[in-house]
Parts: structure tokens; sequence; C-alpha cells
């Protein structure tokens, strides 16, 4: 099985707390073969420019692993991008300027501001916020600057804190308008395995959204841990792996310079790998 972890913080992130170099330790001892370091850049109303973002900290310490690393370990420049479709421009030239191998693009916020982990959810208000969720998701899908959408079904994470349970396969119609808006602009979803080892209890997005997206024709998939801190590097990667596969994907997709390739998941496929172009 190919083993690799496409969503990964390092300090570079205000919420990370490992180095790079910590990060890629960890990977190592993971078995992991490639990753990919998805620091945040998220501009908000009072700071548009994402000023907090600093690439040239984040260059150094890349090219620094990177000469340490190579020979073990293949690690990619990337961004998570948190609602660029509400910071257009600012975000297009931070991708255009530098150079990413895969650009992650999630919803951590609502167009208001509202900080989706910061919520206190109930029963009365889950569907209100459920319905602006997916209305972020679908313009996020439509801005299409990105290569994968992070963690789709993101509400469930936090309203499991509160012991409610988020399925967004309740809103079938406007999850299926989204994946295919994602799949006919040449795009993809990430299985995020960080659920498994919070109060979800699955990964973001779940098996039946997994099947969903297969079952529209989605063929773009990666796997990431959503590590804030090295110990978490590479876990739950089997498991999200195994539930792509059971999905009825044969290969997982993997990035260089933007430009994707398909691997095979299971040793039992006869072919490594194969190019897909982009859209």
């Amino acid at each position: 099985m190919y083993l690799y972890d496409y969503h990964i913080h390092s300090i570079n992130s205000n919420d990370g707390k490992s180095t790079i170099s910590e990060l890629c330790v960890n990977a190592i001892e993971a078995k992991l073969k490639e990753i990919s370091i998805t620091d945040h850049f998220e501009p908000v109303s009072d700071n548009e420019n994402g000023s907090d973002y600093d690439f040239r900290s984040y260059y150094y310490e890349m090219m620094k692993v990177k000469s340490i690393f190579s020979e073990k370990l293949k690690i990619n420049f990337a961004v998570e991008l948190g609602q660029p479709h509400m910071f257009p421009k600012i975000s297009q030239k931070l991708i255009e300027s530098h150079p990413y191998d895969y650009v992650l693009a999630s919803v951590h916020r609502l167009y208001d501001g509202t900080d989706l982990g910061r919520v206190t959810y109930n029963t009365g208000n889950l569907y209100l916020y459920c319905d602006k969720y997916l209305d972020e998701l679908k313009s996020l899908a439509k801005w299409n600057q990105f290569d994968c959408v992070g963690h789709l079904d993101l509400v469930k994470r936090y309203a499991a804190n509160f012991n409610l349970r988020v399925n967004l396969m309740d809103y079938r119609e406007r999850l299926e308008e989204i994946l295919k808006i994602i799949i006919d602009n040449g795009k993809g979803i990430e299985v995020n395995t960080s659920g498994l080892r919070q109060a979800a209890g699955e990964t973001l997005p779940g098996p039946e959204i997994i099947k969903l997206y297969r079952q529209l024709g989605g063929e773009i998939i990666t796997v990431g841990s959503d590590a804030h801190i090295a110990r978490d590097v590479g876990n739950g990667i089997r498991e999200g792996l195994e539930l792509i596969e059971h999905a009825g994907f044969n290969y997982v997709t993997v990035y260089s310079k933007r430009k994707p390739t398909m691997i095979k998941i299971s040793k039992h496929y006869p072919d490594n790998s194969k190019s897909k172009k982009t859209a």
C-alpha cells in the first residue's frame, strides 16, 4: 500500500506545534513515502492580505529538509487555502507566485466571518450552519483554482463535540451539485483522517460521501491526517486508504508542480502509477 500524507501543518501555521524537520522524522518513522506540508494561508476581514503567512520561513525550512531527507521521503511544497473564494485576488496571487506542488482549499469560516470551530452547536442551529456551510462549499467549488477540497464535511468535526451527528448525505441534492462541479472541473477531494482520532469517529468526509463521489464519476482523491503535531503525521492514513479502496477507487492521487499522477493503492494491482492530464 502506498502510504502518504497530504495534509500536514508545521509551526509556520499559527496552530502548528512542530517544525517541518520534526514532521519529516515522524513521517519516516511511520513508513510514509511522501508528504505535503500544507500550512495555512487564510485571509480574514481585518487582514485581507493574510500577512501572518510567512512563505520565506516556510521555504527556507523546506529546502533544508529536502536536502536532509530526500533519499527517504518525498516532501512537497503545498498550502491549505482557507475560503479563498472570499479573497480571490490575493489567493490567486499567492499560488501563482510560489512553487507549490499541491494546493488544498477548505472552508473554515462562513461569509459573515463565523469560525465554524467556535460555534456552540445545538439541535436548533445545526441545520442553519450546515446550510450555510454548503453555500460556501459551492462557492469554493466554483472558484476552481485549487487541486482538492479539504475535509468536505467539516461541520461534522465540530458538531460532534456537542454530541451532535452531521451527515451531509441528508442534503444529498445540494451535495451532489457540489461534487459534480468539482468533478466537471477536473478537481478532487481529500479524505481527511483527523476525525478518526476526534469525537466524530470517522473520516471527513465519511464512507457514504466517498462512495457517492466515486459513483458520480470522481477520480481525483487524496488522503491526509491534518496533523498539527509530529506524532499525528500518518495517523489513520492506512484506514483512509482502505476506505477509498472500498469505495471503488483503485488509484489515489499525488501531485508534483500541480500536476496529478494516479498511484495504485494496493500492491495486488499490476501497475504502479499512471499520469493524468489536468482539466
